[in-house]
């Protein structure tokens, strides 16, 4: 037997882990828009691409049908409301949010198909601020969220399906990037 003495002689110095420190996510964290903050009670309806090239997200409750028609929808990060207004045919109320984030980059959250708008153009808000709720598009759809997440500030609201470098999949984004 070694003893206490002979175990300590025996014993390895251990340096500290010295690597970089973790980065934080972008702009203090990105949460879910629906059932804060993991999406509790809904789906992702239509995801991200696919054949049809989705530019977004279509988020419905569980229960599906209009079942989420008037459930609140959250903003998923800090930023600023650069519009909140009826957008016509297919597209309804839309919010759009610009997330300024302190390492330079800028993402722009777009909510469409709401019921109701609960901000004002030019608001600053905090993630998880109401900004209005799940609607149907003027009656054109059962009521869903459609969530897109672009990289290019301001870049026109184009119609939710096509090929585009400015738009990244909202899910993996919030995934990745969660506070």
């Amino acid at each position: 037997m070694l003893g206490l003495t002979g175990l300590l002689a025996c014993r390895q110095h251990v340096e500290p882990a010295s690597g970089p420190p973790p980065v934080p996510p972008p702009c203090g964290g990105f949460d879910w828009p629906v059932g804060p903050p993991n999406a509790s009670g809904y789906y992702d309806a239509q995801p991200f691409g696919g054949l049809e090239a989705h530019l977004g997200e279509d988020w419905n409750g569980n229960g599906g049908g209009d079942s989420d028609l008037g459930d609140p929808v959250f903003a998923i990060a800090d930023g600023e409301v650069s519009s909140a207004r009826h957008e016509g045919e297919g597209w309804g109320n839309v919010v759009r949010v610009v997330h300024r984030c302190g390492d330079g980059g800028e993402y722009e959250s777009l909510y469409a198909h709401l019921d109701v708008i609960a901000v004002e153009l030019g608001a600053a808000i905090g993630r998880g601020t109401p900004l209005g709720a799940i609607g149907t598009a003027d009656g054109r759809y059962l009521a869903h969220l459609h969530l897109e997440l672009r990289t290019r500030v301001g870049a026109p609201l184009g119609r939710g399906y096509g090929t585009s470098s400015d738009h990244v999949a909202p899910s993996t984004f919030i995934a990745a990037n969660r506070p």
